[in-house]
């Protein structure tokens, strides 16, 4: 009888075999990549529209679009301005406050605001009562794509755990310098036409969005705030320092968006000191208006587009090249002018 010899591999044909792997892995990858990504962006969007309808259920409950700030302590506002907060001393007194502390109960959020002893308006967002809220992460508020952990570090002084982030902000203003508007072709709209939906110490009346819901940005992305970044690279750790104060905690009052451009080109020498927002005509030749610095201005992880939402609620995806023309025309609720096709 003839001895059946079973034969094994030999090392070219094992090698021929890891190659092909390797390359069918490398075609993979990029595809896998895109896919995550398209996901990441859907629940992003998903996250933008939420925060954007809670803002419409707290006007329907209020009469008036939630403030996109409290940041003063002023007796001379609208007493009506904190009446979310069951505020009834006379006279008003207000505290620092952010927008997504106040629309917390309308993404079923409420929870933060009344356990632990309950969450207390008529003082600062950081203040000892209201640390334990502001350090619980709330999901909502935070994009997929951003690569950073979204607490504050280091923690600050008298926290026990970090402030948690956010990367979700609202747009409170278009650029508010006239030669800017004169350069772009365009009169100088003025105040209060200059602001976005949503403002700074004031709840917005739906009739004073002069240019309608549809054609005004209400909220954006403004991702990794707590850190330094600028066209896709992380240039500072800011965290809590005397220059900046405590960036990006999602229950602060300092995190509005301001669509005022940047100063192009961005050149980067490991501090802020090359970044700077337009405020010249001048400075209109290079400006970049989204995906540029995440310092108050519309900036995303997603690649050449970043998610905002407008007035009426929808969500969009702007191009990052999108011109500062067509960006000071959707940030102002009433310049007059009709948006541009980009």
């Amino acid at each position: 009888m003839f001895k059946i010899i079973r034969k094994g591999f030999t090392l070219i044909e094992l090698l021929v075999v890891i190659a092909i792997i390797a390359i069918l892995i490398g075609l993979l990858l990029p595809a896998v990549q895109k896919v995550r990504e398209a996901a990441a962006r859907m629940k992003c969007a998903n996250n933008l529209k939420n925060l954007a309808l809670a803002c419409h259920n707290f006007e329907g409950t209020f009469g008036g679009l939630p403030p996109g700030s409290v940041n003063t302590t002023s007796t001379a506002l609208n007493p009506d301005l904190l009446e979310f907060t069951s505020q009834t001393a006379v006279p008003y007194t207000y505290s620092r406050q952010g927008l997504l502390t106040i629309i917390l109960p309308y993404i079923e959020q409420g929870n933060l605001l009344t356990s632990n002893g309950g969450y207390n308006f008529k003082v600062n967002w950081d203040a000892a009562a209201n640390r334990v809220a502001s350090s619980s992460r709330v999901q909502t508020f935070e994009c997929p794509s951003v690569p950073s952990p979204h607490e504050i570090t280091p923690i600050p002084a008298g926290w026990t755990k970090p402030p948690m982030t956010s990367d979700y902000w609202p747009i409170t203003r278009s650029n508010n310098n006239a030669a800017v508007w004169t350069g772009l072709g365009l009169p100088y709209p003025n105040t209060p036409a200059i602001n976005s939906v949503l403002t700074t110490n004031a709840k917005t009346k739906l009739l004073e969005i002069t240019d309608g819901l549809s054609n005004t940005i209400m909220l954006g992305e403004s991702g990794a705030r707590q850190e330094g970044w600028a066209k896709g690279k992380k240039y500072n750790d800011l965290g809590t320092t005397p220059t900046w104060g405590t960036r990006g905690a999602w229950s602060s009052e300092s995190n509005n968006i301001v669509c005022a451009g940047t100063v192009g080109p961005i050149t980067f020498s490991g501090t802020t000191t090359a970044l700077a927002k337009v405020t010249t005509a001048a400075q209109l030749t290079g400006a970049i208006t989204i995906n540029a610095w995440n310092q108050g201005e519309l900036y995303s992880f997603h690649t050449g587009v970043c998610n905002i939402a407008m007035g009426d609620g929808s969500v969009r995806a702007l191009r990052e090249n999108i011109s500062m023309l067509a960006l000071q025309k959707l940030a102002a609720r009433g310049d007059g002018n009709p948006n541009e096709p980009d």
